[in-house]
């Protein structure tokens, strides 16, 4: 799988990895490690067409210029593997933008997840995925419960991400919001600001 994410600035991306560690050190939950990026996702998919994404995310970065987001609280996506998440603020101009990527990222991608369109799309930061069961949900939500999650982010960058590639990888691309700057490629995330 692929997505269209914005990655944390690095106040926040070290608050995330410290989470997971601090997970994994208590819990032995270590799910996430499927992309571990602290990020938020506008679009999900199967495959891109890099060459065409490419250009899409160039002129959408182009577009806006660096801005903020909050998150407040805990979050859960309910199911079989339940996933804690911490919400990002959905406001109008987030919606905007999300809704102005939708199609032109559709158009270039096959198999496009529907929980990231625009009428179910619900913005977070993914905490815990895939080894947290029943049993062991509450124990992590009781951890976090006296933490506060009302965080202002800054936001630089559009990039895409794969879980299909090495941990080295996982970033495919980065391109940096108000200029449309391929900031880098293939490689390594590294933390915005």
């Amino acid at each position: 799988m692929y997505g269209i994410v914005s990655l944390l600035d690095a106040e926040h991306h070290a608050k995330v990895v410290q989470l997971w560690a601090e997970f994994k050190a208590r819990f032995g939950v270590q799910g996430i490690s499927l992309t571990p990026i602290p990020h938020y996702s506008y679009h999900v998919a199967e495959k891109y067409n890099l060459a065409k994404l490419e250009a899409v995310l160039v002129k959408a970065a182009r577009t806006i210029q660096p801005f903020r987001v909050r998150t407040n609280g805990l979050g859960i996506f309910t199911g079989a593997e339940p996933v804690l998440y911490i919400p990002v603020i959905r406001k109008p101009a987030l919606t905007q933008f999300h809704q102005y990527l939708w199609e032109p990222l559709s158009a270039t991608a096959t198999k496009s997840s529907p929980y990231y369109h625009p009428d179910s799309w619900r913005p977070h930061i993914t905490l815990t995925h895939r080894d947290v069961n029943h049993d062991l949900l509450p124990q992590v939500v009781r951890l976090l419960s006296e933490r506060t999650f009302y965080w202002d982010v800054g936001i630089e960058t559009l990039s895409v991400l794969s879980s299909n590639e090495e941990p080295d990888e996982t970033v495919m691309m980065t391109v940096k919001l108000g200029t449309g700057e391929v900031v880098h490629g293939r490689g390594k995330a590294k933390p915005q600001g």
